[in-house]
């Protein structure tokens, strides 16, 4: 049911639906139940009759409970005027002289307002007070003159009213007085010991006073005896005590001194206590001249206060020991609860929003979000978009429609893109176009229309201002700008070597050569075994330069080297031949095989030298025939590597092996076979061109780089031409001069490529001697 109490609920005929038509009961803010029967939705106000008296207690009063208590509007809904009987409040003021005069209120009553005249507790001031402030006393003095008042406060100045001495004076400040005069504190039955109170004023302790020393007081005007002691009374401000002789009246400044680190920890300072006491107001702090170097709340900012407490967060460790101080820093930034490290910088970084910077203090972390709205509506450029207020700083206006705005001014069709808002321009135009260069040497093909600087890659070249060099920037629009190069000029004074001067450009200004040349020349000693590389030196103070001045002497190892090259000269020997390499002769087989597989030749030589220059062990060449498979294991030789077959047939292959002495033959069996096609070119009075075997075209190896090797080797074997048995042309060999005489096989006419993918190589001439057998070899 409606007021929760019945489920299920099935309720008279004449009973609204779904109640128990039972009282509903629920509990209000009054705390009374709700008399109505079981209802939907929330409960009226109260309309019980509840009797309170006034604020002033005078009258009691009958209301509606709805009317007193606060409703779901909140406690101003509460007519408090209501209870206002409107007679005077008439309670006891504060002061408890007067009452309040206002008509009746809630709450207290205001204080009392009445002033008047009061008098100090010595009699001596009188002045305004309000009606009841301070403490009364009774203050009452006898004598012939009596006099009584009441005291209120205590004035500044000091009592000063005589003991019964009539001698000494109260030092005391205002006071309540007695009625009767207090007696003297020097009065002889008072005093009874020296001032520190160590000794008695009497004849058994006379050996602690000096011989001088009158013991015996008959007055409160006689002065008190000082012992030979130590006053050690405890001084007020510090845990010292006084270190002077017996002394009267009050302890001098206490003169300890005291060892006492600075405010920050990083310095101590040995100082007088009482100067400290002194220097500090109080306080056991020393200041010391350091600035803070740790960073405030915000992590960005140093703190830079003298001798700051807060200086053990500055954070100077690496690795472990700064992420160990970084926690120890947030465990003392929290302690700070005096702010000293708060950053009273503004941040000023830019939000999120991008139009407002951040105004709160430099702080940690993110910024904020920008809480700036606009309410104005907010409109695309095309007016089919539309923003409805408020609206958050920084919102970008979502079009999906395409951009209405005019094309570009250079003509072209106006690119298809989205409407965007005014500050971001159009897409820039995408269609190629010729410009001039910004040199205006060339026009540039294939240029974007919206480029607005255009290079062509060349050299600027214009003559400079000096007249003498030429601008070697790249192609530029604006000024070249003065000249900076190096003079360049050769030095008259190192001619006939022309050596440039090395000045920034002074033209047209002579060279001045008042400084040494620094260009570098060789000196040689007599013999020109000795060599030195120095700088020339020459200048207007030393026109020779250093070639004159430093001249090199034949050593020991001069005179040895010429004593060696006269005993070599007549025991005929040649000291260069032995630095000269000594040239590997190759097999007829392996000459014959090359002259028709002068392009496998190539890769092979290829290969090896690859695989040398690397620092591979070993190394498996692609599957290949075995004809070619005995000439790479024949040519390998020469290379001082090893080889081993690997797989089986169809696909062997050769593995090279690296030796500790392989190495490039010379001359290379290519270049050994392009010196003697010259040589044969010659005697037949042609002259000869040697043309690689271009590949077919089916194969599609034209396109391979020569750093595919894969590719090369396949192309090479896939499309090679008719191959050459080593046995059958070693055979044929016999009975001929030399291999390299020998009619080569007729070679295998190809279907002409473009010229452009042909390869030419003029082969030099050579002048050799004809051999008398060179019919043979027709």
């Amino acid at each position: 049911c409606f007021c929760g109490f019945t489920p299920d609920p099935k309720p008279p005929r004449l009973a609204t639906p779904h109640s128990c038509a039972n009282s509903c009961s629920r509990a209000r803010l009054c705390g009374h139940p709700c008399a109505l029967q079981c209802h939907p939705g929330p409960c009226p106000p109260c309309t019980a009759i509840i009797h309170q008296p006034c604020y002033c207690g005078k009258q009691v009063q009958s209301f509606r409970c709805s009317r007193t208590v606060a409703s779901k509007l909140g406690p101003d809904s509460r007519r408090d005027e209501d209870r206002c009987c409107g007679n005077v409040c008439g309670k006891k003021l504060g002061c408890g002289n007067h009452t309040c005069a206002e008509l009746c209120h809630e709450g207290d009553c205001a204080p009392c307002k009445i002033t008047d005249m009061a008098k100090c507790y010595c009699g001596k001031v009188e002045q305004e007070m309000g009606c009841g402030e301070g403490q009364e006393q009774e203050c009452f003095v006898d004598g012939e003159q009596g006099q009584s008042w009441k005291g209120r406060f205590e004035c500044t100045k000091d009592c000063e009213r005589f003991f019964d001495c009539g001698v000494h004076k109260c030092s005391k400040t205002c006071h309540p007085p007695s009625s009767s005069p207090p007696p003297c504190p020097q009065s002889p039955s008072l005093v009874t010991h020296c001032p520190c109170g160590k000794h008695a004023l009497s004849k058994s302790s006379a050996n602690f006073f000096p011989a001088s020393s009158k013991l015996s007081r008959c007055s409160c005007s006689d002065p008190i005896p000082t012992c030979t002691s130590s006053c050690t009374k405890a001084l007020s401000g510090c845990n010292h005590v006084c270190a002077s002789p017996c002394h009267t009246g009050p302890c001098p400044p206490c003169t300890m001194r005291i060892v006492r680190p600075c405010r920050c920890g990083s310095t101590t300072k040995d100082v007088i206590c009482s100067d400290l006491r002194a220097h500090v107001g109080g306080d056991n702090e020393i200041l010391c001249d350091r600035a803070c170097v740790a960073l405030r709340s915000c992590g960005r900012h140093q703190c830079n206060r003298i001798c700051c407490p807060l200086a053990p967060l500055a954070i100077t460790g690496k690795g472990k020991a700064k992420k160990r101080a970084g926690r120890e820093a947030d465990v003392l930034d929290a302690m700070d609860e005096g702010g000293l490290h708060e950053c009273d910088l503004v941040c000023g970084k830019m939000l999120g929003c991008g139009n407002h910077p951040c105004e709160h203090r430099d702080h940690k972390g993110p910024c904020p979000p920008c809480f700036m709205s606009s309410f104005e509506e907010a409109v695309c450029h095309c007016g089919r978009t539309v923003v409805e207020p408020p609206i958050p700083c920084g919102t970008r206006i979502d079009c999906r429609y395409p951009c209405s705005r005019p094309p570009p001014a250079c003509g072209h069709p106006h690119t298809l893109h989205s409407c965007h808002e005014d500050p971001s321009p159009c897409p820039p135009c995408p269609f190629l176009t010729k410009k001039q260069c910004a040199c205006g040497k060339k026009t540039v093909d294939n240029v974007k229309c919206s480029q607005k600087r255009v290079s062509c890659g060349q050299t600027c070249g214009k003559l400079l201002g000096c007249g003498f060099h030429h601008c070697d920037k790249l192609c530029h629009g604006d000024d070249c700008g003065p000249c900076n190069i190096a003079c360049g000029k050769p030095r008259k004074l190192c001619l006939p070597v022309h050596h440039p001067c090395t000045l920034t450009c002074h033209a047209p200004a002579s060279c001045s050569e008042m400084d040494p040349c620094l260009a570098l020349i060789t000196l040689t000693c007599p013999c020109g075994r000795i060599r030195s590389s120095v700088a020339c030196g020459r200048s207007t103070s030393s026109p020779a330069g250093r070639e004159a001045r430093d001249q090199l002497k034949c050593s020991n190892e001069c005179h040895i080297a010429k004593r060696n090259a006269r005993l070599a000269e007549a025991l005929g020997i040649d000291p260069e031949k032995k630095e000269r390499k000594q040239e590997v002769v190759y097999t007829d087989n392996l000459v014959a095989f090359a002259r028709t597989n002068f392009k496998f030749l190539t890769l092979v030589e290829n290969t090896f030298s690859t695989f040398i220059m690397s620092e591979k062990k070993t190394q498996v060449l692609p599957h290949m025939p075995p004809e070619r498979r005995s000439f790479v294991h024949n040519l390998a030789m020469l290379y001082r590597m090893d080889t081993q077959m690997v797989d089986q047939e169809p696909n062997r292959s050769v593995q090279l092996i690296r030796r500790i002495d392989t190495r490039i033959p010379t001359p290379l069996l290519s270049e050994s076979l392009t010196s003697t096609l010259g040589k044969l070119a010659n005697l037949r009075g042609g002259s000869p061109v040697v043309r690689t075997p271009t590949p077919h075209t089916t194969s599609g190896s034209s396109s391979r780089t020569p750093h595919a090797p894969v590719g090369r080797w396949t192309s090479v074997i896939s499309g090679a031409g008719p191959s050459v048995n080593t046995n059958t042309a070693a055979s044929s060999s016999s009975g001929s001069v030399g291999s390299a005489w020998r009619k080569p096989p007729p070679a295998t006419h190809v279907a002409a490529a473009p010229q452009s993918s042909q390869a030419v190589v003029s082969l030099p001439v050579e002048n050799v001697d004809v051999p008398e057998s060179w019919e043979d070899d027709v």
